[in-house]
């Protein structure tokens, strides 16, 4: 009596990966997405609104204003007095380095003005105002 099968299943002498890369690939994608996502909470600034609007295209240094006039740089807490001693020393490795500021939409102008003046006075040559895109309703 033989109690063999007649052949053999060759079921798992190989392992299919293309699941498995489109399952990292997918968690790849939702982490880098996540991250960028990340990097702007905590604050609580309400940007103005606009109807065209363009993201930086590189590393940028980040100036947060909210609504109580406290400042932010990169998400760190700096008095407005240290703002330049700061900038300075981000804006040293790169000249062209890009400067965002991010105002809360219900400070005044010259509020706004104070700090590109900073910014410009240490030798700041790439300055943004950030908004917020409007979605448009069609």
């Amino acid at each position: 009596m033989n109690f063999r099968p007649a052949h053999r299943s060759r079921y798992l002498d190989t392992f299919n990966f293309s699941s498995l890369t489109d399952v990292v690939m997918q968690l790849l994608i939702f982490f880098l997405l996540t991250f960028s996502f990340a990097n702007t909470r905590g604050m609580n600034v309400t940007l103005p609104k606009t109807a065209v609007g363009q993201p930086p295209m590189r590393k940028t240094v980040s100036i947060s204003i909210q609504k109580d006039k406290q400042l932010f740089v990169n998400n760190e807490a700096v008095p407005k007095d240290q703002l330049a001693a700061k900038l300075s020393t981000l804006i040293q490795k790169d000249a062209d380095q890009q400067i965002v500021v991010r105002a809360d939409k219900d400070l005044t102008l010259q509020d706004v003005v104070e700090i590109l003046d900073i910014a410009k006075g240490i030798g700041a040559t790439k300055l943004f105002i950030a908004t917020e895109a409007v979605k448009e309703v069609k």
